[in-house]
């Protein structure tokens, strides 16, 4: 029997086919307490593997909630910036319409005046007219 394993040293490098080989003879073995040893070892190592996997489950899920929060907060912060810059556009066109407004109460102030002044001028026009 361990003549039999010292073989077994080049195939346990060729990876998962060795093992098996070196499992199988393990198990074929005539003594029971290495084929109850192997047993064990075969059920700690399914063991390990279903703890890794739910670790690695456990670290994927916490990735990704961490990854969605950052998405969370920078799509929160995108919509800061938008309704800041909404509210800028809406100060700028509140202020253009109250210059544009103001600017035609100026017109018309101007355009009065105009219209008043042409008159004082017709006026002195027709005083200066009449007189000899």
């Amino acid at each position: 029997m361990i003549h039999e394993l010292k073989g077994m040293d080049a195939p346990a490098k060729n990876g998962p086919v060795g093992i098996l080989t070196v499992l199988s003879t393990l198990a074929s073995s005539g003594n029971t307490w290495v084929q109850l040893a192997t047993v064990g070892l075969i059920a700690f190592s399914g063991f390990g593997n279903w703890v890794a996997t739910w670790n690695s489950a456990d670290r994927n899920k916490t990735e990704i909630e961490v990854s969605r929060r950052v998405s969370w907060e920078g799509e929160q912060r995108i919509k800061a910036e938008v309704v800041r810059q909404v509210q800028e556009m809406h100060d700028w066109v509140a202020q253009a319409r109250a210059a544009f407004a103001q600017g035609n109460m100026d017109s018309a102030e101007n355009r009065r005046m105009l219209v008043k002044l042409s008159q004082n001028v017709d006026d002195i026009e027709r005083k200066l007219s009449k007189e000899p």
